[in-house]
């Protein structure tokens, strides 16, 4: 941590901020350091630590933009791709819905105003879940809108506890191992009511990135793309769920970076500011190679899945997803 990122966060959170900082940098650094690769555990601290930065540049959803006609702005965007996952799990008034890796509340509190239905949301970050509950109080909707802290690959539900999911764009830092993937869908199969629906979306990669392109991928995203080459449909299918609808959005979400590279731009930026004007040019240099590696090797599936009546693996399921 540099002396003005330190500096920054003693302004602003005291002696506790600083001290819950470095406990996060500290987490999220020693798995990679000693295993060579992120964790469950390392993930929540990412978020831990990037909670506050990420919130004064974008706002408070943690997802890609959604463009559908490319004349959105960056929040309507990030509400579209809410609104998008929202209608694809088919919610419907007075429904009880779970957020899979719900930030800290934000498209919750949207599914519940455009929806009247109730949301619980599950986060394994600590930060997310401190500040997400103190958004949701502001916004005078704790009798709505709940957070539980919990790790999405074992769900503290009962069985057959929702009437649908909504999954946005986190997949991806829930499953840090190819065996977590199942594991994940597993879990939504077992604690959705029959005949539920789960409204998902999340980056994916076609193939294994070459190490150039995994260096900036890892300083975008914390990941270097290695466990993001999957078939998310096909994997919905192998459990037992009906997979009614799917496509890709990746092109409709890629001017989130222009949008992106413009708050980091320039010496006087936020980031700039807060952590230095090397991180501010170094995450910069990155962000400007990231489309071109997104186009050549990312999807972007968004997919509409529905629990049968009956608890069965479905016949002629689609073979295993291709895996890392």
């Amino acid at each position: 941590m540099s002396a003005r990122a330190a500096a920054t966060i003693w302004r602003n959170g005291g002696a506790r901020g600083l001290i819950r900082t470095t406990s996060a940098a500290i987490r999220m650094e020693a798995p990679l350091l000693l295993r060579g690769r992120r964790t469950a555990a390392s993930v929540g601290a990412y978020y831990d630590l990037v909670t506050d930065i990420s919130r004064r540049l974008y706002g408070d959803n943690f997802h890609f933009g959604y463009f559908p006609t490319g004349e959105e702005t960056l929040p309507e965007a990030h509400d579209a791709h809410t609104d998008l996952v929202a209608e694809l799990a088919s919610l419907e008034a007075g429904s009880r819905v779970l957020d899979i890796g719900c930030g800290i509340g934000a498209p919750a509190m949207r599914i519940v105003r455009r929806y009247d239905c109730d949301v619980t949301g599950v986060n394994i970050s600590r930060e997310q879940v401190r500040q997400g509950r103190e958004l949701i109080a502001e916004q005078g909707m704790s009798d709505r809108v709940r957070i539980e802290r919990g790790d999405a690959r074992k769900l503290p539900f009962e069985s057959s506890s929702f009437d649908a999911i909504v999954c946005v764009e986190v997949a991806g830092d829930i499953c840090v191992t190819a065996a977590d993937k199942p594991t994940l869908i597993a879990e939504m199969f077992r604690v959705l009511k029959p005949g539920g629906g789960v409204g998902f979306s999340d980056l994916a990669l076609s193939e294994v990135a070459p190490r150039a392109d995994r260096r900036v991928l890892r300083g975008v995203f914390y990941d270097d793309g290695s466990n993001l080459v999957t078939d998310w449909p096909a994997l919905f299918a192998l459990r037992g769920f009906a997979v009614d609808e799917h496509h890709c959005i990746l092109e409709q979400t890629m001017a989130t970076w222009a949008h992106v590279r413009t708050l980091y731009a320039g010496d006087a930026s936020e980031l700039a500011r807060c952590y230095g004007k090397s991180v501010a040019r170094r995450t910069g240099a990155q962000i400007d190679r990231l489309p071109e590696i997104l186009r050549r090797l990312a999807t972007f599936p968004v997919l509409a899945a529905r629990k049968p009546m009956t608890d069965a693996p479905r016949a002629g399921a689609v073979a295993v997803a291709r895996e890392a």
